[in-house]
């Protein structure tokens, strides 16, 4: 299970980030869940190496349009190229008629089947597989959190232990993977879980945008490996995020922290908060870390997979909150320390060669390059020297430019 974040925009694109998007990538089945469809969302697709071919299934939040107005053009697009056979769509009541209003004024037609779904609070999807399950938000328009879970995996069988003990090879292994109990034609008697690891834990993701603080999302997110939840607002315009009931920082961090997830993702962070103005997306991730310490920053084309069982990062602790600034705490008030930013921050217009080679751990040369580079405005955000300096983490630190 990869997650690739296609649009981490709310409300309109910016220069560096598309409105909302995010891609499911199931390799072992060659499949690609979509989670709402913003407008350009089939450039972002073309842009990154998933395959359009491969989406199978669009599942959408909302009806407003930064979450919805690049969905027909990639049905279009999809149709055009010949490649897929069947596209399954789910939403919120409308959607089919919006979808349906669409195709008949373009006077387009589809080559594959379209299957439109309207969704109600439970279960989405299932196939034994995966399970798709969805809340209501708490949004100006009905919006749905959604959560993908997989289904446990049986632990490994140690056939080597079964063969030194005599057990012929055939159906035999297959019970014993099952975990039944086995006799012999001698009369020995096995038991399959003495045979076999403890089962493998499926992964789970949720989705939860648009919303505000709501229990809903708290309910859908428990326990989840990722979280990927909406911080429109900074925790200082708390004001606005109850006004147009969308989520801040800190309230993306407390879902995760009641929910006990284990990563937190932001997303859909307000124009405002682009680079070069004087809050950055930056400063929504300290007032995250502070209640919820694993928060990182979405960012477009950012991909990462969810790792099983063992690999899984530790569960996360609130921080115990005992001064700074107030925050709703369902339906309570309750006080939070905001973090200080730990990374440290490379100016790269005003960098010295030194001091980027000491923070950057890269040679002088690959420094004045950068340096140059950025004199003659040959780059002018984070995404643009990732492509060029892949060798160099700068996931880890604070870029101004």
């Amino acid at each position: 299970m990869e997650i690739t974040f296609l649009g981490t925009s709310s409300g309109v694109p910016t220069r560096t980030r598309n409105v909302s998007s995010v891609a499911l990538r199931l390799p072992q089945r060659k499949e690609i869940w979509l989670f709402d469809c913003g407008e350009a969302t089939q450039h972002q697709l073309l842009r990154s190496d998933l395959r359009t071919s491969q989406i199978r299934r669009i599942f959408i939040s909302h009806m407003h349009g930064d979450h919805i107005f690049g969905l027909m053009g990639l049905l279009a697009s999809c149709g055009l190229a010949g490649t897929v056979s069947q596209i399954d769509v789910y939403g919120p009541p409308t959607l089919d008629r919006y979808i349906a209003s669409c195709l008949r004024w373009s006077v387009m037609r589809l080559p594959y089947k379209l299957q439109v779904h309207t969704v109600e609070p439970g279960e989405v999807f299932s196939d034994g597989e995966f399970t798709v399950t969805c809340r209501l938000l708490h949004h100006r328009v009905p919006a749905f959190g959604y959560r993908v879970s997989e289904s446990d995996r049986p632990g490994r069988f140690h056939v080597e232990k079964a063969q030194a003990l005599g057990i012929p090879f055939g159906p035999l292994y297959g019970q014993l993977k099952q975990g039944k109990t086995i006799t012999l034609a001698d009369g020995r008697t096995f038991d399959g879980r003495d045979f076999c690891d403890p089962p493998q834990r499926g992964r789970s993701m949720v989705y939860c945008t648009d919303t505000v603080f709501c229990e809903s999302a708290v309910e859908l997110a428990q326990q989840a490996d990722v979280l990927i939840h909406e911080a429109t607002f900074s925790h200082q315009e708390a004001d606005l995020a109850f006004a147009r009931l969308h989520s801040t920082s800190t309230m993306a961090a407390q879902v995760a922290a009641f929910a006990q997830v284990k990563l937190l993702f932001l997303t859909h962070f307000s124009a405002r908060y682009a680079p070069g103005n004087p809050v950055q997306v930056e400063d929504l991730l300290a007032e995250a870390q502070a209640i919820f310490p694993n928060t990182r920053l979405a960012r477009d084309f950012l991909r990462y997979e969810i790792p099983r069982g063992e690999d899984a990062p530790q569960d996360n602790l609130a921080i115990p909150a005992d001064k700074g600034d107030v925050i709703s705490n369902r339906g309570e008030e309750k006080t939070v320390v905001v973090a200080q930013k730990t990374a440290p921050v490379i100016a790269i217009n005003r960098a010295t060669r030194q001091q980027m080679q000491q923070k950057l751990g890269i040679d002088a040369a690959t420094a004045n390059a950068i340096l140059e580079r950025r004199r003659q405005q040959k780059f002018t955000c984070l995404e643009e020297l990732e492509r060029l300096y892949p060798q160099v983490a700068w996931e880890t630190l604070n870029v101004a430019f």
